[in-house]
């Protein structure tokens, strides 16, 4: 009857309106990358409305502007902003104060049309680029997250530059350059410390060329800062770190901007995630670092974490050099890099309240704030997923972001190691040299699985770290094993990281600032380093002045030199001191709290007008203030201490190695 035809003929239409969205879908499936895909099938498995999901992937070719009604006070009520898309096509942010985000640029939101014959134009030899690309995605990319692998593989192979760019190809290639010896990896065949810096050369040229603001800068920036850090020029990785951050911030990478998301696909969205808490982890990694302030506070971010996506956690890490991949028992596992983003994440926003807390304060410091600083560590370990919790073998990602979490609470806990907390069992030094013992431990691990020629460069600062410890509870016997072994592990380091030399250098000028006598088995460690670095050790200026600036390659000195260079056959200078250190008997308030380098100050600093920065100015205690300090949750302790405390103390008593 008429009723029933019309029926069908409905049910027709809606199957045509089916077939052709499921059309759109199976189409995206065959030329989508792995995280287009994963998007796709977690919509479809959510039983969300097929026409929907195919009427999304249309929007993900060409963007259509909103056709919801709005209103004048809608828009201009919009507090954290909108995202406005520029005439290229990128997303930026622009939030309430500003009035660049109510109107679009363009009615029409063209494709990126550009391709590029070549995305380097250093070699031509894909073969070594692709070597290059398997070292890099092998032992940097699983730590520092920077970027979405499978977008940037996807768009590099059909020469697409929405998630790839001839910038940040080359500034990948400088950096997987640090882990190879093959002479195409040097601009100098026999200089490894030109290594990269034909690709380096070739990504500022094109960053000069065209500094516009997207996704595949802000990525290259951090990888360019990340390269410079681990050349030892800190000053500039500082700055292309910067740029990187406030580039994320134009971007609007750090917001999620709630309805307006459907300006961006799902895959955008996703890889605008993970480029954020990347660079995020990079930029808390870089404050700990050099001890600056971080370039966005956390109560800034308004931001999911990454999705996981078992299909993509699933592929599986084993170790790759110049020789190509290696044979490790149990050494091919799942990657979990995304865990471990997720992780490194929120493990960095903890890091982040802790750098504000130590170069931002706004109220006075109490041991109380200190304990619950160290409660948020602690729960966080706690907390770690089975597959981040330490086995054998552990992927070098993972040992690595273990051993940055006992170095940040390490950190918490070193401007405290002259005293106690009144209300606590918990003993900064013993925290701290348990910190350092634990660093140690995995160090050794690290070693004996992978070595460290292919270490991250936040290695070298982690060993650093823990060894100032270990300096100061020498002669321990633990203290002088964990030492000898950091002095080797920086040795080995220092072949993809020049700045591990520098962290060396620090470590013996100390030594010998503090007239602290090294063990026989440290002082043979350092001195079996290469002739060049040892002469940089001994030729370098005062200790205090080396850190943290960058020292110059070549040190020449007319007048007040006061080191002498060692003979064939002798121990490094800095390792032996015969001489007593003097301390002022009666202790200063100001003294109260210590840090290896005073002259650059201790963390926790308050404005002052008198007198250099110091903890005590943001307790806000006065020179007859022990008893606020007491209220305070701190009491005195280490005075006799030959490092931290003020008491005469000489070297003349013999090492202990039982």
């Amino acid at each position: 009857d008429h009723r029933r035809k019309t029926a069908l003929k409905r049910d027709i239409e809606a199957l045509k309106e089916q077939n052709g969205a499921l059309g759109v879908i199976v189409a995206s499936l065959k030329t989508s990358s792995d995280t287009e895909i994963a998007d796709i099938v977690q919509q479809i498995r959510a039983e969300e409305d097929l026409e929907a999901i195919a009427e999304n992937l249309r929007r993900n070719v060409i963007l259509d502007e909103r056709s919801d009604a709005t209103s004048a006070e809608g828009d201009l009520s919009n507090i954290i902003g909108k995202p406005s898309l520029d005439e290229s096509g990128v997303v930026k942010h622009f939030g309430l104060t500003s009035n660049l985000s109510l109107v679009s640029d363009d009615d029409h939101l063209p494709l990126h049309t550009q391709i590029s014959e070549a995305w380097t134009t250093v070699t031509r030899d894909s073969n070594f680029v692709e070597h290059l690309m398997t070292l890099y995605f092998c032992w940097s990319h699983p730590y520092y997250v920077l970027f979405s692998k499978e977008s940037f593989l996807h768009d590099m192979a059909r020469g697409r530059s929405k998630y790839c760019s001839p910038l940040l190809v080359n500034a990948l290639l400088a950096v997987a350059c640090a882990f190879s010896d093959r002479p195409d990896a040097r601009t100098d065949p026999n200089d490894p410390g030109t290594a990269g810096d034909h690709f380096f050369a070739e990504a500022r040229r094109l960053l000069q060329s065209n500094d516009s603001s997207n996704l595949t800068t802000v990525q290259a920036l951090a990888l360019m800062g990340l390269r410079e850090a681990s050349c030892s020029r800190d000053s500039s990785g500082y700055q292309y770190a910067g740029r990187c951050i406030r580039m994320a911030i134009e971007l609007g990478l750090h917001l999620s901007f709630g309805a307006d998301n459907n300006k961006l696909g799902p895959t955008e969205l996703e890889v605008r995630n993970i480029t954020f808490w990347g660079c995020f982890t990079y930029d808390t990694a870089w404050s700990i670092c050099i001890g600056r302030i971080s370039q966005l506070p956390r109560t800034a971010i308004n931001l999911d974490m990454p999705n996981i996506l078992e299909q993509l956690e699933s592929k599986p890490w084993r170790p790759y050099t110049d020789y190509g991949f290696v044979s490790l028992p149990g050494g091919e596992q799942p990657n979990h890099t995304h865990t471990l983003l997720c992780q490194f994440s929120l493990l960095s926003e903890i890091v982040n309240d802790t750098v504000f807390m130590f170069y931002a304060p706004r109220e006075r410091f109490t041991s109380k704030k200190l304990l619950s600083s160290y409660n948020r560590y602690t729960r966080w370990l706690a907390n770690l997923p089975e597959r981040l919790q330490l086995r054998d073998p552990a992927m070098p990602h993972v040992l690595t972001l273990h051993m940055y979490y006992h170095t940040v609470v390490l950190h918490l806990f070193r401007p405290f190691l002259k005293v106690d907390l009144t209300n606590s069992k918990v003993s900064p030094r013993d925290v701290c040299t348990s910190c350092a013992n634990t660093v140690s431990a995995l160090l050794s691990t690290y070693r004996r699985l992978y070595g460290f020629r292919c270490s991250s460069v936040v290695v070298t600062h982690i060993i650093l770290s823990s060894n100032i410890i270990d300096l100061i509870n020498l002669p321990d016997a633990t203290a002088a094993r964990n030492l000898e072994l950091g002095v080797k592990c920086l040795r080995e380091s220092s072949a993809n990281h020049a700045f591990a030399v520098r962290c060396l250098q620090i470590l013996l000028a100390l030594s010998k600032q503090w007239k602290i006598q090294l063990p026989v088995e440290v002082s043979r460690a350092a001195y079996e380093l290469p002739p060049e670095m040892l002469t940089n050790y001994i030729d370098s200026p005062d200790p205090v002045s080396v850190w943290p600036p960058t020292p110059p390659s070549s040190l020449t000195y007319s007048h007040q030199q006061h080191y002498r260079k060692s003979s064939v056959g002798e121990m490094p200078y800095y390792a032996t001191s015969d001489n007593p250190r003097l301390y002022s008997q009666t202790p200063q308030i100001t003294d109260l709290f210590w840090s290896p380098f005073p002259e650059h100050g201790v963390p926790l600093q308050a404005m002052q007008t008198n007198g250099p920065m110091d903890i005590s100015t943001v307790i806000d205690v006065d020179s007859s203030g022990w008893e606020q300090l007491n209220r305070d949750g701190f009491k005195m302790v280490n005075m006799n201490d030959p490092v931290l405390g003020h008491s005469t103390y000489m070297l003349n008593e013999q090492w202990s190695h039982g």
